[in-house]
């Protein structure tokens, strides 16, 4: 935050749904900033306050390039903001502002959670810069993040908004590309079937959980992603997250001990997207371990990761979880955590009959060099980052 505060005129992109940008916006100016924004659809127009500040682009992906250059060189533009670098308008951003030697910093979903958020240069998650062979000149991490009273229901209420709002108003942008390569309508539909699912499981849910936690059963956690998140589609091979639990399965059947099951955690976002419970029982059946595979979704992560042998996922955050928590984490992706000493470096194969916890130690200095390097006190649905920072000024 500090270095793209030495910058003097801001451009945003696209931030999280909801008020974060605009607050966003409001801060940098009172810290004497000039600030524009470019909104690709009705929802971010909606959202974003200043209205005097702001460019509306209503034409294809494929042209963004001369708009985008346009508004640097009218504006004179020394850096530019968005939420999540893989989204089609700000991977031309990217490469635009890399041209013209424009800084770029990219908002995401905190590698650290909860009450972090990440703000990188460049670029993040398998794009990020991080040299991890910084990581031995950084003492042991002794964080102590303030709280910020992230509320999830918060984001579903702007995202229902959002999308409710962007479906109205889709005619005034006619070649909008959402993020997510799904239509308004579908989006706008997920999201109501989410409320839906997550009453209906709810309970059973918590039963399961329950049951492994304090029947002491043996397993390994296996963490979901949002199935067309950039992760999957810029940071994985796999061209569908069933093709990623299809081979967690067979491995399982071919090489996990006796006696132990697996779990299938899946992504609270994704809940009115997808529905794994089928494919997997499916595919439990075909490899014949039905009975040891379980699958969930409103469940405490946390005290699932404590109870649970280990971790598998493709590369999400919440293989950092695991690993703070010492439990041996397998990545089946591409994640800036996936290094020796912090992760298993093994075939998924040789996991299951000896998995190696991370170096607690080493996790503690890796630790502290993210946190320096990327993460931010705050949070998109709660205290942000600069009122975070006033309440430690008024201790």
């Amino acid at each position: 935050m500090d270095h793209l505060l030495t910058h003097q005129n801001i451009l945003l992109l696209q931030g999280k749904m909801g008020t974060f940008f605009c607050r966003f916006a409001t801060f940098l100016m009172e810290q004497g900033k000039q600030v524009r924004k470019i909104n690709f659809n009705a929802g971010d127009a909606l959202f974003y306050c200043h209205k005097d500040k702001m460019d509306n682009y209503r034409g294809t992906v494929a042209d963004f390039d001369a708009f985008i250059s346009q508004i640097i060189e009218q504006y004179h533009i020394d850096a530019v903001v968005c939420f999540n670098d893989c989204r089609p308008y700000h991977a031309v951003a990217s490469r635009v502002t890399s041209a013209l030697g424009v800084s770029f910093f990219v908002f995401e979903e905190g590698y650290l959670r909860p009450d972090y958020i990440t703000l990188e240069e460049h670029g993040i998650n398998g794009y990020s810069r991080l040299n991890p062979d910084l990581i031995e000149g950084f003492d042991r991490a002794n964080d102590k993040p303030n709280y910020t009273a992230n509320r999830f229901w918060r984001l579903c209420v702007a995202s229902m908004v959002y999308y409710l709002v962007v479906f109205i108003g889709q005619r005034r942008y006619p070649h909008y590309e959402h993020y997510r390569g799904l239509s308004i309508w579908q989006e706008m539909r997920a999201w109501l079937i989410a409320p839906v699912r997550k009453l209906c499981r709810y309970l059973p849910d918590k039963h399961l959980q329950h049951r492994l936690i304090n029947q002491g059963d043996n397993f390994y956690l296996v963490s979901l992603q949002v199935h067309n998140d950039s992760q999957i589609t810029h940071h994985s091979d796999y061209e569908d997250v069933r093709a990623f639990i299809t081979e967690v399965l067979d491995s399982f059947a071919k090489c996990a001990p006796k006696g132990t099951k697996v779990l299938f955690k899946h992504h609270p976002l994704d809940r009115g997207h997808r529905d794994y419970r089928s494919f997997i029982d499916r595919t439990a059946r075909s490899f014949g371990i039905e009975g040891r595979v379980l699958y969930g979704c409103d469940m405490h992560l946390p005290s699932l990761i404590r109870a649970s042998i280990g971790m598998i996922t493709i590369n999400s955050t919440t293989g950092l979880q695991s690993v703070y928590h010492q439990k041996p984490t397998k990545i089946m992706g591409r994640a800036l955590y996936d290094i020796k000493g912090l992760t298993d470096q093994k075939p998924l194969d040789e996991f299951w009959g000896n998995p190696t916890p991370p170096n607690r130690e080493f996790y503690l200095k890796f630790r502290e060099y993210l946190i320096e390097q990327t993460q931010l006190n705050g949070s998109f649905y709660g205290l942000a980052p600069w009122e975070v920072a006033d309440l430690g000024k008024d201790k």
